[in-house]
């Protein structure tokens, strides 16, 4: 066997397959990639991967601290869920769940990947389901994710004012982003998940 036969042999060996590759979960169970509609996963999976997850592929500069940071996909969702109209907090929080399993790949990777990007999707609809949580307005939606990416563009990246194509759409929310340490994030997202789903009776998928 070549070394590259021998290396690859390896790298498959790190791959559980039940139906389809599988991730363990914090929770203790296996999320099936290729099925996700069969696979469990709890709320708790969903705030602690978000939170442990670093939007701008970890390359984020406070403007306010005048350092690196680390601002995750957590925050995210919930500074978007405290910023859209009231019956849209659900679907802003869970916006992104889908990364929670498969990561945050960066847009413009993420656009030269399509294959990626559609197991992404895949994930992100079973686990909505799951969750009974439904885009009722993905337009708005989308609008309110790109003024946060203006914003944390404005506040944790080193941007020199120069013209993306975010501009055409979106300005960014008048209130500044001094991130989260990853566990606050996970505690957070929680909170806020129960406060949203008391308050409109959504099942909550567990």
């Amino acid at each position: 066997m070549t070394d590259d036969a021998t290396i690859e042999q390896m790298r498959n060996s790190t791959i559980r397959r039940a139906i389809g590759p599988t991730i363990l979960l914090g929770s203790g169970t296996y999320f099936d990639f290729q099925d996700p509609r069969s696979s469990s996963i709890t709320i708790e999976d969903i705030a602690f991967g978000l939170a442990f997850e670093g939007r701008c592929a970890g390359q984020c500069y406070s403007r306010i601290l005048q350092k690196r940071v680390f601002y995750s996909v957590a925050e995210h969702c919930v500074r978007m869920s405290w910023s859209v109209a009231p019956e849209l907090a659900l679907e802003a929080l869970m916006h992104e769940v889908g990364e929670s399993v498969c990561g945050d790949m960066s847009a413009p990777l993420k656009s030269l990947n399509p294959s990626f990007k559609q197991i992404e999707k895949n994930c992100e609809a079973a686990i909505l389901e799951k969750f009974g949580v439904t885009i009722t307005d993905p337009v708005e939606i989308k609008r309110a994710d790109l003024r946060m990416l203006a914003t944390e563009r404005r506040d944790l990246l080193p941007w020199k004012g120069e013209r993306w194509g975010i501009d055409e759409y979106a300005q960014p929310y008048d209130w500044e982003i001094i991130p989260w340490e990853p566990e606050v994030a996970a505690k957070t997202f929680l909170a806020r998940y129960e406060q949203l789903v008391a308050a409109r009776g959504t099942h909550d998928g567990r």
